[in-house]
């Protein structure tokens, strides 16, 4: 097995500078839009139910989940954040001031990474994405064909290109089929790990200019979630049911449970 350190980083309501498409030119208007109680609340839902609920479900386990929040984040969203992440292995939870984000990000994977070590993959998540069972073992497998690549460049980039559009209602999943190209979910960045720059610093739809970039579009590999709080702002007009094969596809593939999920709207009378 291809020997790498693999880190992934997902930001939950980060209220640091930058970053984002929406700006905000002060931390506090920051705060203000992150940690609305209605956001938190549905960011929570699907951090749990389909960014943490994917990485858990994956074929390979070696690798590491950054979940980097707010220092003062308040309960009882920190509470209900410290026993998500603490029921996933892999995951840490990080509370770290607010400043520039890349700032931020690149202090707190760096401090996590071996500069001497074996190459280094990392990926991003949002906290309403999600990744396919097999995103890590295949991310490994296909890196240990393309190495000479990268031991020439010394930064490769493996991009799947498939997926959904996916929200989460009470009545249950919508979805769009997608094919997007460096979309930024289900993302790897393969660097030299001397290199202090992360996946953040390198902004995902310019990456064909940046590195080599490797695009695989065999099979669904990602989940982009939509919802009212998206900052790409996505068009939510061609989400629709899914079909019966589509939904053994987000539970087989993927690992949801869309019971679990329905279930865990207000009001909802549907057991898990």
């Amino acid at each position: 097995m291809t020997e790498l350190q693999i880190i992934g980083l997902t930001r939950f309501a980060y209220p640091g500078l930058g970053g984002f498409q929406s700006g905000h030119e002060t931390v506090e208007a920051r705060v203000a839009a992150l940690w609305a109680p209605e956001r938190l609340e549905a960011r929570l839902r699907s951090l749990e139910h389909v960014t943490l609920r994917t990485l858990a479900a994956q074929e390979d386990a070696d690798f590491r989940l950054l979940v980097v929040t707010g220092e003062a984040l308040p309960q009882p969203w920190l509470g209900r954040l410290e026993k998500l992440v603490a029921a996933l292995p892999q995951a840490e939870l990080v509370r770290h001031p607010s400043m520039n984000q890349r700032h931020a990000m690149e202090e707190t994977v760096n401090a996590r990474l071996d500069p001497d070590g074996p190459p280094a993959m990392q990926f991003r998540m949002d906290d309403d994405d999600g990744v396919g069972r097999r995103f890590i073992a295949r991310a490994r497998e296909l890196f240990g064909q393309v190495r000479p690549l990268w031991e020439r460049h010394r930064r490769l980039c493996l991009d799947f290109n498939r997926g959904y559009g996916l929200a989460l209602t009470p009545e249950g999943p919508l979805i769009e089929p997608q094919m997007r190209a460096c979309l930024g979910v289900a993302q790897a960045l393969f660097l030299d790990p001397s290199i202090r720059r992360t996946c953040v610093h390198f902004p995902h739809h310019k990456l064909p200019s940046l590195m080599p970039v490797l695009s695989m579009t065999d099979a669904p590999m990602w989940l982009r979630g939509i919802d009212a709080w998206n900052d790409s702002r996505p068009d939510a007009a061609r989400l629709r049911p899914p079909t019966d094969e589509e939904r053994r596809d987000l539970e087989r593939r993927f690992g949801l449970e869309l019971e679990k999920i329905r279930s865990s709207f207000p009001g909802s009378t549907r057991g898990s």
